[in-house]
């Protein structure tokens, strides 16, 4: 087992060709690729590498394994690895494949000389080396389907396409495909896609699967046509050669057909069935159905031939399914509630593998739901199938019709799970809760409308939880004991059939017998035809097999087969296999050992002559199912039987309604003395008293169980309250936001703290008590841990949970506030100096007690060092935690009332906006505030009426007794209604009302009197004009005093309206304030919690290490005793390799003394000395080879001894063989096929032996054959050439032994006729020895050779248990390390700001193995020296910018006035030539140049002069301007006081003014406005012509300055102007 690859899961495993590698992809969480080394059963991995891409397939180049493919997920790219190994280890080189972006990749192939063959979407093969890293030739696409699979044949290469079209391309010599195609097939029918298409064992096939799970296979060679001789040519010479080009031009190739091997079912099989047909013997089959809404039958032997197939209309899936024993018939059940009869017949022979005919005889659809269970009455000729709570039963004896015969119902509520026969006709029903019930169909015949059986009994199976299948034996303990599985119990239950003698109300049976199944329970049984086995299938797909006693079952094997559950079981014909079919899709065969044999039963022939009456498309229309329109006709049967038995009741009820009266008329006619009582006429008064005495019994009952379920109901609320409600100490509540949906506030639930945590608690604190005195009294007296633990951190840090301006509090408000501190450091004064801020922290009192606060009792995260302390600080967190939430919870009270409050005030405002819009006749609407029911603590505890499903059942008393009294409460209140003691009250005191009348305005209260209309103004008198206008005026004053009313109320409206949004956005601002601190507070409980796991995950992984050190020492000791026992072993061996080693040589130094003793030995019988000539033939002769031996000298034993030594006894497993001449070299031609039906292949090499084998089989007996011959390939495989330094030779040479043969004197040349016959004899004799010595050193050395071997395999079991407990010390070491390093680990939780986790971020999740914590101060310095730098290196940059500036300035300026002077030079000799002077001569001439050098000189010099003196003029016109400057200065600071002076003034003057004109008002005088407005306007026009004055007078003063200054100071303006008027900008491309 291979335990150190992915993480999740393998995607894809591949084997290198010759076995040495194995690689792996990983899939989720580790996309990565691992190869291992695999040797002598070990897996070494040796190379694992990060893909940088999800992958899904991984191959080995066949020709070098140091090659490896990876195929994108995506088909993007092809991912090739080389791996060499340097110095024992290996690196990998990468080079990666791709196509164009239009085209995906769909599969990769290898082929030869280390191309990649990828097949893309649109159908083209492209070749990509490898060894180069570059894409080259592409072959053409047969087809645009994608590719699917390459296959290399030693001719050809054959592509697969995805609409399993197929193409083959012949090999040119350079070993790449022509483009032309020689042969196509189209291997499958129309829909089906091709999964996987590969090559046979044995190179002659190709097999293809397809996605309808069908199995194809195809002939992989190439027919090659007959060579056909060339004709000559008229002049005898030979044709000549015409050479293709590769293109398809108009060659046709040729279409071939396939073998369908198999056509498997597309999806899981859910029933599988044995079913014996007729014939010459019992034709035993297996039928299968599936979801796939198909049934098809198979051959049962070894070929699992398929003879026939059945499709179920609309495809409806297959949930169950039965064969008839004895008759060729089976029952299909569907999951549309159709239950449909198959017959089976053959069509020919079905001894000679014909064809079966499946042909429907009946068809019903009975319900509606799923048919969960057929069972078949032997007996009685019946087929019973259930679906949910009933079923149907149908009668099919051969004789009659097949028809339904009856329908039943379970005794539950619960579906049917099981149906099980009788043989006295019962059927017992099997539901899945557990209840078994009995319905007896002996007596029943078939009628125009079923009847529905009765129940016989019913009881309860002991322990039955969910019931899943039934089963009984046909001949052990039938009809007394059943079996059952269940989901509760993990095996088959065994049962006694009951009687149905229960004495009990609710009997309930036991099971006598379990044999246990696997872990995971079975889930379906069946028995075997025998009746002596069972068999079940578990839940987590083992099968189990069962022997079947009386009344027992015991359980004899078990075998674990499929992934999932397993659907179904069934025996074969001969109880000798099982067949299991499984969730995964897969039916498996087991064959059981030693199973006895058993004849099946011949199927019958009594259906044949039925099926010819069958229509042939038998079938169930849609509509209604058979259960409802039974229920339907029994329902309306029913209602006439109840009509009819109704009318003869009332008949009779009328009849002695008539004599009732009839009797009590004539009663009260009699005479007093013989009148009789009501009584007396009651005939039937027990009958009475007996009905009301059961109907009474009946409540009673209906009351006892209605209140036994309240009082159950009662007992799991108070249990739920107990826990839920009554258990916690703050139940959990919300507040709303008024206006903001978005925004809610909840509290911390907290629950009340048992007794045994709350003394945990108090103990804890006792033991830190006692700590803190300790510490205090060692050390620092404010201290509370132990001296120099802290002293890594400075005291004012930010960064470290529960530490510095973190620290541990319970206050709410302190924790928002340090997440505030901590998200803006720069707005708080966290800048001030560490020993400030250690002086600010509250030092821990000396006196402290229990009551102190939590927080004190905390550890410092540095100071947690031991286990101990990591549980007291885990405990103290906790605690700290529910602190925190109580704290929280008591402001969110706060915030709650404030609420309540805000409520109330709105409620008040709501009342009078409520009533304004009254009054105003408004219907706008208005914001009215409610509480939600999540605000309301116990609002889960009250029933509202909307939470009501059932309302209380009301008799028709107790309802006329309600109407009555509230109709009398109505009388009641009528009768007294305004007479009563509070309106009498409220009558003497208000007038009858609370409310204070208001006088009220309206145009009503003014009549309009008609004759204001009737008469005209014109005719009216003065008093009728007079009443008009006063009513006109009346009725003006009301509408105005009206819209002065609605204005005030307008205006109110608003003002309370913006009151209340004012409420509203108040509170709001308080719940946002809140939801932000309650978020803080969340983030801290967080914080501490993920503290606390952390805390714990410490203690567990320090554990685990101890545990994991002590598993390795007993490891070790193990390992040790171990290594002594096999050190002891390989010093035996290597005494008894050494002593065969020694006993070879001596007898090889034994045989080469003979050798050399000879001449003297056969010297001894000759009569005289024999000649040299002589001696050397008798040499040969003693040398020369024996009949069936070897070489007489010692080559073989000795270099098989050395050879021995080099290599440890054992010989190379990549020795070459001449594997080709083991079977015989390839066909040279092949004939063309004559016809397809007359192919063979299912088999290499195929005999008869092997004709009913299977294509597994046949592939199994091939490969055992192929290895029989020391073969591991075929030798048609195209990568063979490739594996000859990779073969495998026999491990040991077989030992031939020398066979003695006396040499005949006659063949010895006449030469030598000499020799005596005692010569002859004493050779004779000798060789005879020496054959002997021979075979004893060949024989020795074979011993010697096992030795060895037996020596090294000894050795290197010492040195693999010594490689183990090295490996051990290793582990222990490094666990010790851990251990070691776990004791100074310290768990710290830190917070940092996004910018300052500066680790790379992976892909799930971040490790910090290797992370580092850097003070911030060190960044900061860091920065600012960068930033310094940064600053200095902007400032050189811009000083070289600016140097280049002037420099490039100055050379252009250079160069312009050197161009400028030639301009002049040329343009003034151009002028002078015009007319050449004396001087002009001179010049030309050069005589004027002494003249004109002196007039430079004094140039020069009147130059310089000028230079100093504008220098000096420049230096005083300086002082000039700073005292000019100081001159203005004081002038401006002169003007400022002038203007505080000014508006002193001003503030004078107007005061005055005010004064003044307060005194003329007093006075009573005043000037007329008429004056005092043309004094005005009189005034404003002098002070405009001032301003203008003023303004004139400024505008002349500036220009005479300007004057003055141009006077003074010249000006070079508008020369500099001119100067610079075209000259370049300073653009970039100057510097």
């Amino acid at each position: 087992t291979i335990t150190d690859g992915t993480e999740l899961e393998y995607v894809d495993m591949a084997f290198s060709r010759d076995g040495t590698m194995l690689a792996a992809l990983g899939g989720v969480c580790d996309f990565k690729l691992i190869i291992w080394e695999v040797k002598n059963s070990e897996a070494t991995k040796v190379i694992t590498l990060d893909l940088p891409c999800a992958c899904k397939k991984v191959e080995f180049d066949p020709s070098n394994p140091d090659y490896v493919a990876c195929l994108a997920e995506d088909g993007s790219k092809v991912l090739v690895y080389k791996n060499v190994k340097i110095l024992g280890k290996y690196e990998s080189d990468l080079s990666t494949a791709t196509l164009p972006s239009a085209e995906t990749i769909s599969s990769i192939t290898w082929g030869f000389e280390g191309f990649i063959l990828i097949g893309s979407s649109t159908g083209e093969i492209t070749f990509f080396s490898s060894k180069m890293g570059k894409n080259g030739m592409k072959l053409p696409a047969g087809s645009a389907s994608p590719v699917v699979s390459v296959i290399l044949s030693l001719t050809h290469y054959i592509v697969c396409h995805e609409d399993t079209s197929t193409f083959w391309y012949p090999k040119s010599e350079d070993s790449f495909p022509s483009s032309t195609i020689v042969q196509k097939a189209k291997l499958g029918v129309e829909g089906e896609l091709a999964i996987s298409f590969q090559n046979a064992l044995d190179f002659a096939r190709c097999v293809l699967i397809t996605s309808k799970n069908a199995l194809h296979e195809v002939q992989m060679e190439v027919d090659e046509p007959a060579a056909e001789e060339p004709e000559p040519t008229a002049d005898g010479a030979p044709p000549p050669i015409i050479q293709f080009e590769d293109t398809p031009n108009d060659f046709e190739p040729e279409i071939i057909d396939y073998d369908s091997i198999h056509a498997f079912h597309s999806g899981p099989v859910t029933s599988i069935a044995s079913l014996v047909l007729g014939g010459k013997a019992p034709f035993p089959t297996i039928v299968t159905a599936s979801t796939d809404g198909l049934v098809k039958i198979w051959k049962d032997d070894a070929t699992r031939q398929q003879l026939g197939e059945f499709v179920i209309k609309n495809g409806s899936a297959v949930t169950s399914m039965l064969a008839f024993a004895g008759y060729p018939c089976f029952a299909v059940g569907c999951a549309d509630g159709t239950v449909r009869i198959l017959h089976v017949t053959g069509r020919g022979s079905i001894d000679s593998n014909g064809d079966l005919k499946i042909t429907v005889i009946y068809a019903e659809k009975f319900a509606d739901a799923a048919v969960t269970s057929i069972a078949f009455a032997d007996g009685k000729l019946a087929v019973a199938a259930g679906s949910l709570n009933a079923g149907l039963i149908i009668s099919c004896e051969p004789s009659k019709p097949i028809a339904p015969l009856a329908t039943f119902k379970g005794s539950s509520e619960s579906p049917i799970a099981a149906l099980l026969w009788q043989p006295s006709s019962h059927l017992l029903i099997g539901s899945e809760d557990g209840t078994l019930s009995c319905v007896d169909a002996s007596s029943v015949t078939p009628a125009p409308v079923a009847e529905q059986l009765r129940t016989e009994w019913s009881c309860k199976m002991a322990g039955v939880k969910n019931l899943l299948s039934l089963a009984e034996s046909s001949k052990i303990g039938n009809g007394r004991f059943f079996y059952a599985v269940n989901v509760g119990t993990k095996g088959v239950e065994c049962y006694a059939v009951p009687d149905g003698m229960f004495t009990e109300a609710d009997p309930v049976i036991s099971p006598v017998n379990l044999a246990e199944s696997g872990a995971k329970g079975a889930v379906c049984l069946a028995a075997s035809p025998s009746g002596g086995m069972l068999v079940s299938g578990g839940g987590g797909g083992s099968l189990t097999v069962y022997k079947v006693g009386d009344g027992t079952s015991t359980t004899t094997s078990s075998l674990a087969s499929h992934v999932g559950p397993i659907l179904s079981v069934c025996f074969s014909a001969s109880s000798s296999m099982v067949y299991s079919s499984g969730s995964d899709g897969s039916v498996f065969v087991s064959k059981l050992v030693n199973a006895s044999s058993y004849d099946p039963k011949v199927s019958s022939g009594d259906f044949d002559f039925k099926v010819e009456e069958v229509p042939a498309n038998l079938e169930v229309a849609d509509g209604a199912s058979y259960l409802d329109k039974t229920l339907a006709s029994l329902k309306a049967r029913q209602e006439s039987e109840s009509k009819i038995a109704k009318n003869e009741a009332l008949e009779g009820i009328k009849s002695l309604s008539n004599r009732l009266k009839g009797m009590l008329e004539a009663n009260a006619a009699a005479p007093d003395l013989e009148k009789m009582s009501r009584d007396e006429f009651v005939v039937d008064l027990s009958g009475r008293d007996n009905t009301i005495q059961l109907n009474e019994a009946a409540a009673s009952e209906t009351r006892e169980k209605i209140k036994k379920e309240d009082m159950r109901k009662d007992m799991l609320a108070s249990r739920i309250r107990q826990e839920c409600w009554d258990g916690m100490q703050t139940h959990a509540c919300s507040v709303n936001a008024l206006q903001l949906d978005s925004i809610k506030v909840q509290n911390f639930p907290v629950r009340k703290t048992p007794a045994n945590t709350q003394r945990k608690l108090d103990l804890i604190k006792h033991l830190r008590l006692t700590e803190i005195a300790e510490m205090q009294k060692s050390g620092d007296k404010f201290s509370t841990c132990w001296s120099n633990l802290t002293n890594e951190v400075p005291a004012g840090i930010r960064w470290m949970v529960n530490a510095g301006l973190l620290k541990a509090t319970t206050s709410a408000e302190e924790i928002a506030a340090q997440l505030k501190t901590l998200a803006n450091p720069d707005d708080d004064e966290a800048e001030k100096a560490p020993e400030e801020v250690e002086d600010e922290e509250d030092p821990i009192p000396l006196d402290l007690t229990m009551s102190s606060p939590l927080p004190a009792f905390l550890y410092h995260p540095l100071a947690i060092r031991t286990d101990a302390q990591r549980k007291t600080q885990i405990t103290l967190l906790k605690e700290l935690v529910r602190l925190i939430c109580e704290d929280f919870n008591k402001y969110f009270e706060k915030l709650k009332a404030a609420k309540e409050d805000t409520l109330g005030v709105l409620e008040a405002k709501n009342d009078r906006i409520k009533e304004i819009l009254a009054e105003l006749k408004s219907d706008e609407t208005y914001f009215q505030p409610t509480l939600d029911d999540s605000e309301v603590v116990d609002s889960v505890l009250t029933l509202t009426p909307a939470e009501l499903t059932t309302s209380v059942y009301e008799s028709k008393a107790s309802r006329e007794a309600r109407l009555k009294r509230e109709e009398e409460a109505r009388i009641a209140a009528e009768n007294n209604k305004g007479d009563d003691l509070p309106t009498r009250a409220l009558n003497d005191m208000m007038n009858g009302t609370l409310e204070v009348k208001k006088e009220t305005i309206s145009e009503d209260s003014l009549v309009r009197e008609e004759w204001m209309d009737e008469i005209p103004f014109e005719q009216m008198s003065e008093e009728q004009r007079k009443a008009l206008d006063e009513y006109n005026n009346k009725l003006k004053a009301i509408a105005e005093a009206l819209e002065k009313q609605r204005k005030a109320l307008e205006l109110e409206l608003k003002k309370l309206r913006s009151e209340v949004a004012e409420v509203v956005k108040a509170f709001d601002d308080k719940v946002q304030v809140a939801y932000e601190l309650r978020s803080a507070v969340h983030v801290t409980i967080h914080t501490q919690e993920l503290y606390c796991h952390r805390l714990g995950m410490s203690i567990m992984q320090r554990e685990d290490c101890i545990t994991a050190m002590m598993e390795a020492e007993e490891k070790v000791r193990g390992l040790t005793v171990q290594k002594d026992l096999v050190t002891g072993q390989c010093n035996a061996f290597t005494e008894k390799k050494e002593a065969e080693e020694a006993t070879y040589l001596e007898k090889v130094a034994d045989l080469q003394s003979r050798e050399k003793n000879f001449r003297k030995e056969i010297q001894e019988p000759a009569a005289a000395t024999m000649d040299q000539d002589t001696v050397k033939m008798l040499m040969a002769l003693y040398k020369s080879k024996s009949k069936g031996g070897e070489d007489g000298e010692l080559g073989s034993g000795t270099t098989s001894y050395s050879e021995n030594r080099r290599s440890g006894g054992m010989s190379g497993s990549r020795q070459s063989v001449g594997r080709r001449s083991s079977i015989g070299g390839r066909r040279s031609s092949m004939s063309r096929r004559k016809s397809h039906s007359s192919r063979n292949r299912r088999s290499f090499n195929s005999t008869d032996d092997g004709a009913n084998l299977g294509p597994l089989q046949a592939a199994m007996r091939e490969a055992q054959k192929m290895a029989s011959q020391g073969l591991w390939t075929s030798p048609k495989d195209p990568f063979l050439a490739s594996d000859d330094a990779r073969a495998k030779a026999l491990q040991y040479a077989e030992v031939q032994l020398a066979e003695y043969t006396p040499l005949n004197i006659d063949d010895v040349p006449e030469a030598f006729g000499r020799i005596t016959d005692q010569v002859w004899a004493k050779l004779n004799e000798l060789r005879q020895v020496r054959a002997e010595k021979e075979n004893e050193v060949q024989v020795q050395s074979v011993k010697l050779k096992e030795a060895v071997k037996q020596m090294d395999r000894s050795r290197e079991q010492v040195l693999a248990v010594e490689k183990n407990i090295e490996s051990l010390h290793v582990s222990f070491d490094l666990l010790v390390e851990q251990d070691a390093l776990d004791k100074k680990n310290i768990e710290v939780l830190t917070t940092f700001k996004q910018g300052q986790d500066e680790v790379e971020q992976g892909a799930v999740a971040t490790s910090y193995n290797d992370a580092i914590l850097i003070p911030l101060s060190i960044i900061e310095e860091t920065n600012a020296a960068i930033r310094a730098l940064g600053d200095d290196k902007v400032k050189v940059l811009n000083n070289t910018l600016n140097f280049r500036k002037r420099i490039n300035y100055m050379n252009w300026e250079h160069e312009y006035l050197e161009q400028q002077a030639k301009d002049m030079d040329e343009h003034y000799t151009d002028m002078q030539l015009l007319r050449v002077s004396k001087q002009v001569k001179q010049v030309i001439s050069g005589a004027k140049t002494e003249s004109d050098r002196a007039k430079m000189e004094r140039a020069e010099m009147h130059l310089s002069k000028l230079h100093s003196t504008h220098k000096i003029k420049v230096t005083k016109m300086n002082k000039e301007n700073a005292k000019i400057a100081r001159a203005i200065k004081d002038r401006i600071e002169e003007n400022e006081k002038l203007d505080a002076q000014l508006k002193d003034l001003e503030g004078n003057v107007g005061i005055r003014e005010t004064i003044y004109k307060s005194r003329v008002e007093a006075a009573g005088g005043g000037q007329d406005p008429s004056t005092r407005k043309m004094k005005r306007v009189t005034m404003r026009r002098k002070l405009v012509d001032l301003a203008r004055a003023q303004t004139d007078e400024i505008e002349f003063l500036r220009m005479e300055l300007d004057r003055l200054r141009q006077k003074t100071f010249p000006s070079f303006a508008n020369a500099a102007r001119e100067r610079f008027e075209n000259q370049p900008d300073e653009m970039e491309e100057f510097y």
